[in-house]
């Protein structure tokens, strides 16, 4: 797992993205906007592909575990030379990852999570890709609608694609995601849409708060699980708190 620049502004303060299961740098934070958002903000987006994520990636799945993906997060952190602690963005279960690493990380700066909940759902739902019949309506659905994404991408075998997806989840999900293990600190932006049935952002900002982390939430009206990436109004909200936590001069964001 390696950093990928995902804009054309290498002068700015650099921003780590990470995206959720089943996604991809590219898919996560270019497509929707969150790359150009957070470059005319004056940053520098970075992202990762996780492993089994991303082009070319189905194989790669090889020492796959939360524990390991965590700590590379903070050795990648650690090898940019942000001027100060370097902000993270996550959604899903790149949100889990985000938290973990802020927690047990100084280098880590403010951290903007997206569509994270309380419980761990990443096992269930690889369960659900290999056609678990005792999964969740709502894994069962996600599953399926994971399962035709990837039929429909061209270049992709889907079937490589999914399988690669259930092991990574079987792996990871082993270790299930403890938000109350270790609380980060850092000042944290919690956002998802109202429609979002598995994100709790008022619920872990009252476990933050109950330990002095100072946090905000952003809830987006008519946005889903996934669709909330796509939300200007969580683009907005995003680039406006690193801005404010930066201690930066406000800008127009698109």
């Amino acid at each position: 797992m390696e950093l990928l620049e995902l804009g054309a502004n290498r002068s700015g303060g650099p921003v780590v993205l990470i995206h959720g299961f089943a996604a991809s740098a590219f898919s996560g934070w270019v497509r929707t906007g969150w790359a150009a958002a957070l470059e005319r903000g004056g940053f520098r987006p970075l992202g990762v592909d996780l492993p089994g994520h991303g082009p070319g990636r189905d194989g790669e799945l090889a020492g796959t575990g939360r524990e390991a993906l965590v700590a590379r997060l903070g050795e990648l952190v650690a090898g940019l030379d942000g001027g100060g602690p370097v902000p993270l963005v996550g959604h899903s279960l790149g949100a889990q990852l985000a938290w973990a690493a802020a927690a047990r990380d100084s280098g880590i700066g403010p951290l903007v999570l997206g569509g994270i909940g309380t419980r761990d759902r990443l096992s269930e739902l690889g369960r659900a890709l290999e056609g678990d019949p005792a999964v969740s309506p709502a894994a069962r659905a996600l599953a399926t609608a994971l399962t035709d994404r990837a039929a429909h991408d061209p270049g992709t075998d889907a079937g490589r694609r999914v399988r690669a997806w259930a092991e990574f989840a079987r792996r990871v999900g082993a270790d299930p995601f403890d938000p109350d293990a270790a609380v980060p600190r850092q000042p944290a932006l919690l956002f998802a849409g109202a429609e979002d049935a598995w994100a709790e952002p008022e619920e872990l900002a009252r476990r933050r708060r109950a330990v002095g982390a100072p946090t905000e939430v952003l809830v987006v009206p008519d946005r889903g699980h996934v669709d909330v990436l796509t939300a200007r109004a969580a683009r907005q909200g995003a680039v406006a708190f690193l801005r404010r936590a930066a201690g930066s001069r406000q800008v127009d964001v698109p």
